[in-house]
């Protein structure tokens, strides 16, 4: 074998070699992907647990939760800033989230329903009432997107129990979220 063949044949294995080496490091990334994915999931979970956790243990952080949209015009100041800061913490979760999506470091799967979450939250807690005070403190895509869900449930009566069906965002969330 002469040192011409022995080159052509090292030049053709060093090639098989980069090719072999791309698809591993591809494949590689691929499932670091997948489990960065996975781990953002998790840690969605346990950022939103302990707030949902104790809305279950706390009777008066959950009636703040359910009746504080229906009754905040007679709360007093302590009462209503405990209430705005509890709108406050699930907006930064949900801005956490979106950030994440938009990222796409979390799949369109689970955002749907965080999605809906979001759409749901706005309208049960007549968030327009508030967020003109509120969105300066959020990222400016975040809070557009929220301005946008405000104005869709801002003129649907909130004090009409017969209407609070109207009110709740349909099962599947805009595709703009």
């Amino acid at each position: 074998m002469t040192l011409d063949e022995f080159a052509s044949i090292a030049t053709i294995v060093e090639a098989i070699f980069v090719v072999v080496s791309v698809f591993f490091i591809w494949r590689e990334l691929r499932e670091n992907t997948r489990l960065t994915k996975a781990a953002n999931i998790q840690s969605l979970v346990e950022l939103s647990s302990p707030f949902n956790l104790q809305l279950i243990q706390d009777r008066q952080m959950a009636e703040y939760w359910i009746f504080g949209a229906k009754n905040y015009a007679q709360m007093d100041e302590v009462e209503k800033y405990r209430y705005t800061s509890l709108l406050t913490w699930w907006l930064i979760l949900h801005e956490n989230i979106y950030y994440q999506w938009k990222n796409k470091l979390l799949d369109n799967k689970v955002h749907t329903g965080w999605a809906y979450d979001l759409e749901k939250f706005v309208s049960e807690h007549n968030l327009w009432l508030h967020w003109d005070d509120m969105k300066g403190a959020y990222q400016p895509e975040f809070a557009n997107l929220v301005s946008q869900i405000v104005e869709k449930y801002r003129h649907i009566p909130s004090s009409d129990d017969n209407k609070e069906q109207e009110r709740l965002p349909d099962s599947q969330p805009d595709s703009k979220i």
